[in-house]
């Protein structure tokens, strides 16, 4: 495992080592999209944006490009690796493939850590948003990424067979950002308390809001069922996988595209 690791912590220094301009632009694009969205629509209303909920805005415009990269880099990979005719190579390594596709995904984090962390606090500038750090965070902040991983592989699962799943996983980001404006999770009724449990990130996005941007103190109820999200969407995105997995080495076509 250690061997992996150092492979995969290679690779994605090489990379960023020798495409820094693929990182600085991708970087300065997700800031650019949300500065155009928040000036464009402070001129059209001739107000400014968002309110007392413009932490709530900032906050979740940050989750969602965590996970937007956690969500995507696995199914990208699996896609760039079929495309390039290597496949074949990385699903017969020593390793099980859901932990070579894990790691890979923890690398990506890594690497994303400083323009994620650059794209805040320029938000958080531009913005003039304080958010209330807590070292509590940290764990639902840990959830969403591992909920991205289950997201991730599930995605990744699809790849193996189709190959091709840029629209796809399109669809599945885009999708994303309606959970995080959505009130799932804290909308009154059993129904919605299982919604939020099934649905991927939406108790996770209601705790980090009430830990970061309102200071407060979420209750227990929302601590179990970020858990069981987590659970439910991690497990269930390793059992598509490896299904997924095993039907493209017994069909004959991880080598294809």
């Amino acid at each position: 495992m250690n061997r992996l690791l150092i492979a995969e912590w290679r690779r994605m220094v090489v990379g960023l080592v020798r495409y820094p301009i693929d990182t600085i632009a991708s970087t300065l694009t997700l800031f650019l999209v949300f500065a155009g969205l928040f000036y464009g629509a402070s001129y059209i209303t001739s107000s400014p944006i968002g309110g007392g909920r413009l932490s709530t805005v900032v906050l979740g415009y940050t989750v969602w490009i965590v996970m937007m990269a956690a969500t995507g880099d696995m199914a990208w990979s699996v896609q760039n690796e079929a495309q390039n005719g290597t496949l074949e190579q990385v699903m017969m390594v020593p390793w099980n493939s859901v932990w070579v596709f894990l790691v890979r995904a923890v690398m990506a984090i890594v690497g994303m850590l400083v323009p994620v962390g650059a794209v805040l606090l320029a938000l958080l500038a531009m913005t003039h948003v304080h958010l209330f750090w807590r070292p509590a965070a940290l764990v639902p902040i840990l959830m969403v990424i591992a909920t991205a991983w289950g997201l991730g592989l599930l995605v990744a699962g699809i790849a193996l067979l189709l190959k091709r799943v840029g629209q796809v996983l399109q669809i599945v980001q885009f999708l994303l950002l309606f959970v995080i404006v959505s009130p799932v999770a804290v909308l009154p009724g059993l129904g919605w308390h299982l919604a939020s449990i099934a649905i991927p990130f939406a108790a996770q996005v209601s705790l980090l809001h009430g830990l970061l941007a309102a200071g407060a103190t979420p209750t227990a109820w929302l601590w179990l069922e970020s858990v069981m999200n987590l659970l439910f969407v991690l497990m269930g995105g390793i059992a598509l996988f490896i299904g997924a997995d095993r039907l493209a080495r017994r069909q004959g076509i991880l080598g294809h595209y």
